[in-house]
């Protein structure tokens, strides 16, 4: 058992009702910290990997690691971990607030749900008890009135919770924490909803032990200092992420507009993240214990939540036409009160809107709703549809992939997703390096790996792409075993000698990242097990076809076949076949077994 964990885990089966407290499988914590890797590894040591991910033998993880609660920058974040609805194959989420140092503080490092209900449950859990209460009386309403109710129920407590969304298995479903935290991507929410489970109530004060808490205290106490002094701190104070919108338009040209038909707008300026803290009342918050506080407080005509972020003013915003804050702001309101991930939101529903715009949807598949680029009240009424698979919100809930499947006509062409996960980030069109990053990660997401600062800064060519994407994502692996934020501007380096003063553990950096790809190849077998193949480690053909403005490809086409052979240089880097299959040298060399 290492120092930094509370060394117990709590099993909890709605079928049966029944809850047990255990001690962590030997060695779980020492070999993948916590976290993502710790849960991989929990669901492939259980043979969970071909499951339906709506059956009641899928499990929610809500897992720790050794920096959560601590005093490390950003290590409010926890994960959660399960089998994706939306891709149908792993799915790593990652949620700040102040959700994962309560679930330590209840006494446990993970809880493991599986099994199903049979009616609407809660549950409310304290160090040594569970509790599973009727929600009946609050199935049908959303995350805010949710959690509003529980927390006044249960002071002192934190509250992941899904709205309609879930309940109704939007396969981009989201959990909830924190009021204004979530579980994004991938429809972790949906499962929850699958299981009848409305909403966990966690309390607790209990404590945790450090290996050297001398040198503990030194090494964070520097590490804060730094943080502070900084020069990207003091830029995501003042503007948060959607600082983003500016340089992805001043510098390059990647910001997604009219579902990626588009990378140059004039009046970006209405969406930059100076006009959003005038128009929207913004005050800068920050989750536990972080100095970084590049969360944004909005309030507006008596609504208030945090944000929108870069990913949601890109993606909600400009990919559907708006360049309003109050409109973008109010779409982001209505998708978290639902509990759906804004990002699958917004490329579901631009996706829509250029089929409309088309005519391959008609005013009679939405109910006669205007849906054209631009009209925020679409926007607004078609994210009700859709948390209520109501009509064409039935379809559009299913993600792009499917929806494209049913709808037909060659929408495909520009149903923005690989693998089933809608892409996030940027427009492909004006940064490559990103295409390649999300077409070969476990899930498309700019968290797997963020390129376009390397790209728009020149420091990436061609033939560097491939190795630069490789080790970009094994380092996010294992920053997100340790669970940190993305925004601590330090590596292993100054992270490695932190997680020996909590835990004990010597780690180097060069293990660190060995970690990083152990884990690689650990997801990629869970993926091709549920029948990924290269021909899934693609982009649309929007951004073969269509001419990239910035970036390695500026003026030029990213041609088809330019992609497939950055895809042999990535594979063999990762030592894996020409089909994207780890080779047996590989797995020797992580002493792993084939799934």
């Amino acid at each position: 058992m290492i120092k930094g964990m509370m060394n117990k885990y709590l099993h909890i089966d709605l079928s049966t009702q029944t809850f047990h407290f255990g001690t962590p499988p030997d060695g779980l914590f020492e070999e993948f910290i916590g976290g993502k890797g710790a849960g991989l590894k929990l669901l492939v040591d259980k043979g969970l990997i071909t499951q339906d991910p709506f059956s009641g033998e899928n499990p929610l993880i809500f897992i720790t690691a050794p920096f959560t609660g601590s005093r490390v920058q950003t290590s409010a974040r926890s994960a959660l971990v399960t089998k994706s609805p939306l891709t149908g194959t792993f799915l790593d989420s990652h949620g700040g607030g102040h959700w994962g140092p309560q679930v330590k503080r209840a006494g446990i490092d993970y809880i493991f749900i599986t099994g199903k209900s049979e009616r609407p449950v809660y549950l409310y859990i304290t160090p040594g008890r569970v509790f599973f209460e009727d929600a009946s009386g609050l199935w049908g309403t959303n995350r805010y009135e949710t959690e509003k109710k529980l927390r006044a129920k249960y002071p002192g407590t934190r509250v992941a919770c899904i709205g309609i969304a879930g309940e109704n298995r939007v396969r981009y479903a989201s959990i909830g924490i924190d009021y204004h935290r979530q579980f994004g991507r991938g429809g972790s929410g949906a499962v929850m909803g699958s299981k009848y489970l409305k909403a966990i109530v966690v309390g607790g004060k209990e404590t945790v032990e450090f290996y050297d808490e001398a040198g503990y205290k030194e090494l964070t106490a520097k590490l804060t200092k730094d943080v502070m002094a900084h020069p990207n701190r003091a830029l995501r104070y003042e503007r948060g992420t959607s600082m983003w919108v500016r340089w992805g338009q001043e510098i390059g040209h990647f910001l997604p507009i009219r579902n990626c038909q588009d990378v140059v707008v004039d009046d970006y300026d209405l969406i930059c993240s100076e006009n959003l803290r005038k128009e929207l009342n913004w005050k800068s918050t920050a989750c536990y214990g972080c100095a970084i506080m590049c969360a944004k407080h909005a309030k507006w005509k008596g609504y208030e939540m945090e944000g929108p972020e870069y990913e949601t003013v890109a993606w909600l915003g400009a990919n559907c036409g708006l360049n309003d804050p109050e409109t973008i702001a109010m779409a982001n309101y209505l998708a978290d009160d639902f509990g759906m991930d804004t990002i699958s939101t917004g490329a579901v529903m631009a996706f829509a809107m250029e089929a409309y715009e088309k005519g391959i949807i008609t005013d009679a598949d939405t109910g006669g709703i205007r849906l054209a680029f631009g009209n925020g009240e679409a926007v607004q009424e078609m994210i009700k549809k859709i948390a209520a698979r109501d009509g064409l919100g039935d379809i559009l809930a299913e993600g792009s992939r499917i929806a494209s499947q049913e709808i037909g006509k060659g929408s495909d062409y520009f149903a923005l997703q690989t693998a089933g996960m809608e892409l996030s980030g940027v427009n492909i069109k004006g940064c490559a390096s990103m295409g390649l990053a999300m077409a070969t990660s476990d899930f498309a997401s700019h968290t797997r790996l963020w390129t376009a600062t390397a790209e728009m800064n020149n420091e990436l060519t061609y033939e560097s792409v491939p190795k630069f994407v490789k080790d970009g994502q094994d380092e996010v692996n294992t920053r997100n075993s340790l669970v940190v934020c993305d925004f601590v501007p330090f590596g292993f380096d100054r992270l490695g000698p932190i997680l020996e003063t909590i835990t004990g553990l010597n780690v180097s950096p060069d293990d660190l990242m060995k970690l990083g790809e152990k884990i690689s190849n650990i997801t990629r077998m869970y993926s091709i097990k549920n029948g990924r193949t290269r021909k899934d480690d693609t982009l649309p053909s929007r951004f073969f076809k269509e001419k990239h403005l910035s970036g390695i490809f500026r003026d030029q086409f990213l041609a088809e076949e330019k992609f497939n052979q950055w895809l042999d240089m990535y594979y063999k880097e990762r030592g894996w076949d020409s089909n994207g299959i780890p080779m047996d040298d590989k797995l020797a060399e992580f002493n792993l077994k084939r799934l």
